[in-house]
């Protein structure tokens, strides 16, 4: 896996990495990441869809309510790639 330009954009962002660091290894909707974030609510959801755009977090629908985890898959497949990046320089 590339690192992307769009995905380190996405993380270079301090209110998404607020965001993803409030979801951390739970499923949280939209109102539940606001209320433990500085983040508003319709600002959280504008930066979960550039998070999703860009694979770092899941969502799954209940009832009426839309829940958002980590995407640990992309998330360590970053860090590798971070990682080997760093082992080269």
């Amino acid at each position: 896996m590339k690192i992307k330009i769009d995905l380190l954009k996405a993380l270079g962002d301090k209110r998404r990495l607020e965001i993803i660091n409030t979801i951390g290894g739970k499923k949280l909707n939209v109102t539940e990441i606001a209320k433990n974030s500085s983040v508003s609510r319709s600002t959280v959801s504008h930066h979960l869809q550039i998070l999703k755009r860009n694979r770092l977090v899941n969502s799954h629908q209940v009832g009426k309510e839309i829940y958002y985890s980590l995407n640990t898959k992309t998330i360590v497949k970053i860090a590798e790639n971070l990682l080997n990046f760093t082992n080269q320089i």
